[in-house]
């Protein structure tokens, strides 16, 4: 599985092979292509690792994901290599995955921002690039220029495992072209395995090597004892010992370098898959595994099955699945638009086929959510298309649906996997489609149309958008009386045990300023029976007994509670009070700008807290790790009291002077100070992240 270090939690794979990816840090000299062999293996690895260890960075990417239809923002962290004078870093495509900013840090500490230059999700590599503040001229690393490992070569994975950066482990390698396919495994399936809607890996076969890696080490250097990238380190086996997986260095390379020139690479389609001999009794040529319907392979006449003897003239074969990466390289390879002969064999019969390459489809479209509508989506790509069933149709993918958001409760509610062709009337076939037709409120207020098509069938839909920060204001409770006190239901037999003269409920906590706490109540009184009615516990676990008799009551209302304390008959005449408004209903807001979920400061929070009743402030429910409020290190039940030096007594004034801190524009950081268990702290949110915009 791909998978870069996270600081909240590592997900395994759910496969046969449970693979997952490593990810690095820092700055160097250029390691030259090639070096002396010395008489110590130890001194060579030294020699090596001082070559190219400080020029590897740990990468930081405040990635956006979406879960139940609702944009998450996370820290991820990845490893790579500087591999430019001018800066560029290569890593894995994994790394920088959904990502919305990247920081890098360098060996020596230094923590730079960096820009994506591209990605190249068929071979897991991407490039970024560090943003110094003034021009410089970066050390580095370079890749080998061919493949040479043999097994039982000393190699050296550098990179951040579990985000310790600066490490390196030594191993051997095991095998310098391994597919991920195992014995029991159809190699037909392999891409498909290796990355939902996203295959990697269809160009190269692996380094198999054993020096240890984790997450924290994808993207990250496989070097040999020359200081040559030899690899980069991409996949890590969870179980069975050492085994890990690397992109060659020669391979990498070179996708490397088209990334610098050109932000992309680009590919030719043919629409047809091709897989090995093996198992089919045929000793020559490559198999055809698939033809995509529609195809130009398809309307040429190839045929899955179709035995390739040769691509324009040359030779061709694949008796192995290792061998297959190589072939469907180099018709990937080929010039897009120019027509490429193959030879064929087709039940014994000769023929030949004559294509023209069309330019790679993306395997992916872009995704988004989309907050009016409680849901994230997909551009859909003829190829997501095709892996759903739904050739020929253009619209958006529903990825996600947030529960009780507007698409969950719409008339009838949309599906994740509902693909949206229309909204009032007007096709969206691009995210920009969807803005335009609802991204502000509707001029008459009323529900929008909107036509979807679930597997096979056409469907309408009514929805009603929701614009702006979301606020929940709760449903008014009825008012009922309180007596300002917690209390421990005390049985018959309890009482009896613990030696008291009677039942009733026991006190274990006065609220300040509560009714009975004014009446001169104290914790560990008894009480016995309000207006002269016993009170009696049903059990030993409920309390509830005691707040039904005084939620009968009217409030403002005069009652008199008998109590014993320490045996001794006590009287309690108290004027009832409004019961304080419990947590759950109290106001929220998602603070979209913060990434923060945050609540009304009640009496309750108060009391736990053991704060003055003119405590004012705001209630951090929740945050996202990656949102300005995660980055400030603000946690659920952090207390907000003050932002930019101003008090914030409420919901509307923490946003408002979220507003002015963020209209003056002075500094990079804005104060924050909050209230966290017996402390007072203060924090800072970086204005960078508070003006980035989300995707």
């Amino acid at each position: 599985m791909e998978c870069c270090m996270r600081p909240t939690r590592v997900v395994l794979a759910s496969f046969v092979l449970p693979l997952i990816l490593a990810s690095a840090p820092a700055t160097a000299q250029p390691a030259p292509a090639s070096a002396p062999v010395r008489a110590s293996d130890a001194n060579r690895i030294s020699e090596a690792r001082d070559r190219v260890l400080p020029v590897v960075v740990s990468i930081l990417n405040v990635r956006q994901d979406y879960q139940q239809g609702e944009p998450v923002l996370s820290v991820s962290s990845g490893s790579g290599t500087v591999v430019s004078a001018e800066g560029h870093i290569a890593t894995n495509a994994h790394v920088t995955q959904n990502g919305k900013s990247f920081r890098v840090v360098f060996a020596d500490g230094r923590e730079l921002p960096a820009r994506l230059v591209g990605t190249d999700t068929l071979s897991d590599l991407a490039v970024l690039q560090a943003i110094p503040p003034k021009p410089e001229t970066f050390a580095y690393a370079q890749f080998a220029d061919v493949l040479d490992l043999r097994p039982g070569d000393t190699v050296l994975a550098m990179g951040a495992p579990w985000g310790l950066s600066n490490s390196m482990s030594a191993g051997v390698v095991n095998n310098p072209r391994r597919l991920l396919v195992s014995l029991f495994d159809d190699e037909a399936d392999y891409e498909d395995r290796l990355g939902a809607d996203e295959p990697t890996g269809r160009y190269y076969a692996w380094i198999q090597h054993d020096a240890a890696i984790a997450p924290g080490n994808s993207g990250g250097p496989l070097v040999d004892l020359s200081g040559r990238i030899v690899g980069v380190n991409t996949r890590g086996m969870i179980f069975g010992g050492d085994l890990a997986f690397a992109i060659p260095g020669p391979d990498a390379g070179e996708v490397v370098r088209a990334l610098i020139a050109k932000g992309r690479i680009e590919r030719a389609h043919f629409g047809f898959r091709l897989r090995s001999l093996k198992g089919t009794g045929k000793t020559d040529g490559v198999l055809v595994n698939a033809v995509e319907r529609g195809s130009a392979a398809e309307k040429a006449g190839l045929r899955a099955g179709d035995l390739v003897l040769a691509i324009d003239g040359q030779p061709v074969s694949a008796p192995q699945p290792v061998d297959v990466p190589a072939l469907q390289r180099r018709l990937a390879e080929l010039s897009i638009g120019k027509p490429v002969q193959l030879d064929i064999d087709r039940d014994g019969q000769a023929s030949r086929i004559r294509l023209v390459a069309a330019a790679q489809p993306e395997d992916r479209g872009d995704e988004r959510a989309f907050l009016p509508f409680g849901l994230s989506v997909s551009e859909l790509t003829p190829t997501m298309g095709r892996r759903r069933n739904f050739d020929g149709a253009q619209g958006l993918l529903v990825t996600g649906i947030r529960p009780g958001g507007p698409a969950a409760i719409a008339r009838p509610a949309l599906a994740q996997g509902d693909l949206i062709l229309r909204v009032g009337g007007q096709p969206v076939r691009r995210l920009a489609d969807l803005e335009a037709v609802a991204g502000r409120p509707p001029a008459d207020g009323k529900p929008l149309v909107i036509e979807f098509q679930r597997e096979a069938e056409q469907r309408l839909a009514l929805l009603s958008p929701i614009h702006g920060d979301r606020v929940r204001t709760p449903l008014p409770e009825l008012a009922k009386a309180w007596s300002g006190v917690e209390v421990q239901p005390v049985t018959a037999s309890l009482a009896r045990d613990l030696g008291l003269a009677a039942s009733g409920f026991r006190i274990t906590r006065v609220y300040p300023g509560s009714p009975l706490g004014a009446a001169g109540a104290e914790v560990g009184d008894l009480i016995t029976a309000i207006d002269g009615e016993p009170l009696r516990a049903a059990n030993e676990n409920s309390a509830d007994g005691y707040h039904q008799r005084v939620r009968d009551l009217l409030i403002g209302s005069r009652a008199e509670f008998s109590a014993l304390r320490a045996g001794k008959p006590r009287r309690f005449v108290v004027t009832l009070a409004e019961s304080p408004t419990n947590t759950s209903g109290l106001r929220t807001l998602a603070l979209t700008r913060l990434r923060a979920q945050l609540r009304e400061f009640g009496f309750y929070d108060r009391a736990a807290r053991r704060l003055p009743a003119s405590q004012a402030g705001v209630v951090v429910d929740g945050v996202e790790t990656g949102g300005p409020a995660g980055l400030a290190h603000l946690q659920g039940g952090d207390i907000i009291i003050s932002l930019a030096d101003q008090p914030v007594r409420d919901l509307p004034g923490l946003a408002a002077a979220l507003d002015v801190a963020l209209a003056k524009g002075n500094g990079s950081v804005i104060p924050l100070q909050v209230l966290r268990g017996p402390e007072t702290r203060i924090l800072y949110l970086e204005r960078y992240w508070l003006t980035e915009k989300t995707p």
